[in-house]
């Protein structure tokens, strides 16, 4: 019996309960303007709204996801521009250190092409003094042959009992 009894009250209750939700007033709405795609100005109360088609609701949400879309690629290519920066500084220090390295190693060649005439100049003497005899003639009369060198530059004396001479030259360097 008791199952009974909350069974009809819950019944009733119910019952009562939901002729109080149908007797409710609901609000009415009345359509201010109608635009021609398809959209609708509403007003409920002193509330105005604006009605859209799904059509349009889904073209926004679309919209809304490709602004998303665009935000996340512009970041990447952000960062990425940021790392061709980056790298594109560490190059011009690169270029600029190479470029310094460079002229010092032009330098120190010049340096050693100096040095390299310098040796080539103490390698031959300064000062050569020369000499020599012989005969010249049908006779065989002696001659003597005396030389005195600067560097490339020689100065020869020929003397012979009726005959002398002088020869000035130059030294070259066949190889």
């Amino acid at each position: 019996m008791r199952n009974y009894k909350l069974i009809l009250l819950t019944f009733v209750f119910f019952f009562l309960n939901n002729q109080t939700i149908l007797s409710q007033e609901t609000e009415q709405c009345q359509v201010v303007k109608k635009y021609p795609n398809g959209c609708l100005l509403v007003q409920s109360g002193d509330n105005t709204y604006l009605a859209i088609t799904e059509a349009m609701e889904k073209e926004m949400l679309k919209m809304k996801r490709d602004i998303m879309d665009a935000e996340r690629k512009m970041v990447l290519k952000d960062s990425l521009l940021a790392n061709v920066n980056q790298t594109i500084s560490w190059y011009e220090t690169t270029i600029k250190n190479m470029k310094a390295y460079m002229t010092e190693l032009e330098a120190v060649l010049n340096g050693y092409k100096g040095l390299v005439k310098d040796y080539k100049k103490l390698k031959e003497p300064l000062f050569v003094f020369k000499g020599g005899i012989g005969a010249t003639g049908k006779d065989y009369k002696p001659a003597v042959l005396v030389g005195l060198g600067i560097r490339d530059f020689s100065m020869w004396g020929i003397l012979q009992e009726r005959n002398a001479g002088l020869i000035i030259g130059k030294q070259f360097r066949l190889y």
